[in-house]
């Protein structure tokens, strides 16, 4: 008997006891994979995008929360400030007086001077180098918070914003007045 195995006996092939016997034939031609030329860019592309949003919000919220800080912190004059030292604590605040003519001490990082408004007078001890206009007998206002008998500043304003003296025109009047008597009294 002469076999042709390309073309078999179909007796052969639908045995009861063959796994194939009752199926089609399975088709087993190569399939090509599906494109994934541009869904990796796209999804990195929505990462990116999701970290902006995320960095933008976060910056935001940062601005916010120092513009809130900072407008929180009410300010005293050396003489409301010293009245309330108790209540004030160690908490942050801002104070405003007049640099105390011949007070002034600078040294690496820090200047310390005598500030005075009314008749109170403070020690001050400022980290940091001071603002270029920082005098004697110049009006300031001082961020920081009471160490013992000493007020520990790390931000010294001078002031002379025509914005500060239009809402605190009764303020600037009476620290005028106060800087003309004391430069009066020493000179």
């Amino acid at each position: 008997m002469d076999v042709d195995p390309s073309a078999p006996d179909p007796s052969l092939l639908d045995d009861e006891e063959s796994a194939d016997a009752a199926t089609p034939a399975l088709d087993i031609t190569p399939r090509r994979a599906a494109s994934t030329s541009g869904s990796g860019s796209k999804s990195l592309r929505s990462y990116v995008a999701v970290g902006a949003v995320v960095v933008l919000i976060a910056a935001l919220g940062l601005v916010l929360f120092k513009g809130l800080n900072n407008a929180a912190l009410f300010y005293y004059n050396v003489d409301e400030a010293v009245a309330q030292r108790q209540d004030l604590g160690d908490q942050r605040f801002r104070m405003q007086g007049n640099v105390v003519d011949g007070t002034i001490e600078k040294s690496d990082g820090a200047v310390s001077f005598v500030i005075a408004y009314g008749d109170q007078r403070l020690n001050v001890v400022n980290s940091g180098a001071p603002p270029e206009l920082f005098d004697a007998k110049i009006p300031v206002i001082l961020e920081g918070q009471f160490v013992g008998d000493e007020f520990h500043s790390d931000q010294i304003l001078i002031r002379h914003d025509s914005t500060y003296d239009e809402k605190n025109a009764d303020r600037v009047k009476k620290a005028q007045a106060d800087a003309d008597a004391r430069s009066g009294a020493s000179g």
